[in-house]
């Protein structure tokens, strides 16, 4: 499993004819650190980076807030028609994302008032190549509530009740009460999250065209193929490189919250 890794890494130190000597693994006969070096400093990378880490803060802000607050509803408190809804949300994790692209896309091309449309949704791109398209889909995180419900689930009611009786609000509840003892699964859900958006290639790549408003995916992308035009043989070395730093912000995010990575779904399937 490490091999790929490995492999990348020594290819993007060495130069192009080490690539291409390889038997194994690349030995870099000149290392070339310059490479990376002219990455980070690149500000079209630069900017690719900033762009994704604004979307994945963003979509950790919301679906970390809308688990907790849904988890809370679905499990502790009681109203007609509560199993129904949360069985409905889950039925629609059972929908394939591909089914849905087509009508999104629609959706947001349609947008009234948005992109020069009228109110009609006609005369122009709606939200497409906007910010709008990268952070107003998928707010509603349906995996997200169903983990956070299991652990909402697995605590006694007595806080609940002890919280009430004190005089304790729904929201002061939910976040002085049940926040603190749900964080191992909140830093679950910023690790999926994290590296969810930050690997998101598909919809950036339809709904956006703007070099300006390139996510990592896409950018990398985009730049591996200008990579591969230069001279008449492919400069892989480069091209490593690129995806090289595309793995760093992931894996320091992993390691960073692997112990409670690893305590919530444990947690998870345990009932109190």
């Amino acid at each position: 499993m490490f091999y790929p890794f490995l492999f990348q890494l020594m290819a993007s130190l060495g130069t192009n004819k080490d690539y291409y000597d390889t038997f194994i693994v690349p030995i870099p006969t000149e290392w070339q650190l310059e490479r990376y070096i002219k990455v980070f400093t690149d500000p079209q990378v630069y900017r690719l980076y900033i762009n994704t880490l604004i979307r994945c803060l963003w979509y950790i802000f919301t679906t970390c807030i809308i688990a907790l607050v849904a988890s809370y509803v679905f499990s502790k408190l009681r109203f007609k028609g509560r199993d129904t809804v949360f069985l409905i949300f889950l039925a629609s994790m059972m929908i394939p994302s591909q089914v849905t692209l087509v009508p999104t896309y629609l959706l947001y091309v349609r947008w009234p008032l948005a992109g020069g449309n009228d109110w009609l949704g006609q005369g122009g791109h709606g939200m497409l190549d906007s910010w709008a398209a990268l952070l107003v889909g998928g707010l509603v995180p349906v995996y997200a509530i169903f983990l956070m419900k299991q652990m909402m689930d697995s605590l006694p009611f007595d806080y609940e009740e002890a919280a009430r009786v004190d005089g304790s609000g729904v929201f002061h509840t939910i976040f002085r009460i049940y926040f603190p003892m749900t964080r191992p699964i909140l830093a679950a859900l910023i690790i999926i999250t994290f590296i969810g958006i930050w690997n998101d290639y598909l919809w950036p790549l339809i709904v956006i065209n703007s070099m300006d408003m390139q996510v990592i995916a896409t950018g990398i992308s985009s730049l591996m193929g200008e990579a591969k035009q230069v001279g008449r043989v492919p400069d892989y070395p480069s091209i490593f490189a690129l995806a090289t730093i595309t793995m760093i912000p992931p894996i320091l995010v992993y390691l960073w919250l692997q112990k409670h990575f690893i305590q919530a779904f444990a947690m998870t399937g345990v009932k109190g």
